[in-house]
């Protein structure tokens, strides 16, 4: 089944980069960085276009306006941070899908997406995001849920944020309670405590899968977070079950 393709128009680089890292997850991803690209963009198929209202070389509601004479029926989600009456008006009056004012929550706007391109209403509300780093870093965690199986390099990480090693590490302490080492261990260590409900998995094919290449670095992570070996928490599982 081929993915649906996604128009990304956003000025930010950083923002740019790891909203398509993201959205790469279910959809293809077309990405410009200003009016102009976008325009070229539009020549190519597309399901849904995801556009930033503050742009070079034009806005979002120029960019709308251009869409909705070349794609009528193309569905318009534009993000803003310029939230005021007269803009909603004006966008509503070019033909705008919705809205979502930054800072964004990554999993509305997921959800947002999937909504529409389903035809389907999403009555939620929201996560409030403070600012454009809690922002940064929600994309962060959620590309290490998808990428957790792989070497993930600290550094690379570090690297798509824009962010020096010592802002990073604050901001993503502040947002998640503990270190980037940390957080990925949780992760890896949680889906592997589910493959462990498999008794056909052993465990040095299960430590590889979470993404670790030392069964026994493998082991002592998962002792630390769960406060019992592998083994054990397999025993433990079997008990139960056998109770």
């Amino acid at each position: 089944m081929e993915k649906k393709v996604i128009l990304l128009v956003e000025d930010n680089a950083e923002i740019r980069a790891i909203i398509k890292t993201v959205l790469e997850r279910e959809y293809d991803v077309l990405e410009a960085s200003g009016y102009s690209e976008g325009m070229k963009q539009l020549k190519k198929n597309m399901d849904l276009a995801l556009i930033d209202y503050k742009l070079p070389n034009g806005n979002g509601l120029d960019l709308l306006k251009s869409i909705r004479e070349m794609k009528p029926d193309l569905p318009v989600i534009m993000i803003t941070g310029f939230g005021n009456k007269s803009l909603v008006v004006n966008a509503l009056r070019a033909g705008v899908t919705d809205f979502i004012e930054k800072p964004l929550s990554l999993k509305y706007l997921m959800n947002k997406i999937t909504g529409i391109l389903n035809g389907k209403e999403i009555d939620e509300q929201p996560d409030i995001i403070k600012n454009k780093d809690e922002f940064i870093m929600d994309c962060i965690a959620a590309y290490i849920s998808e990428n957790y199986m792989e070497d993930l390099k600290c550094e690379k990480i570090v690297g798509m944020t824009n962010m020096n090693r010592s802002k990073f590490n604050k901001v993503f302490k502040k947002r998640f309670g503990q270190s980037l080492v940390s957080y990925i261990n949780l992760i890896r260590i949680k889906n592997a405590a589910e493959l462990l409900r498999n008794p056909d998995l052993n465990i040095t094919e299960i430590a590889s899968h979470v993404g670790y290449e030392s069964i026994t670095h493998f082991e002592r992570v998962f002792r630390k977070v769960n406060g019992a070996s592998p083994k054990e928490y397999r025993r433990e599982i079997r008990n139960r079950f056998l109770q």
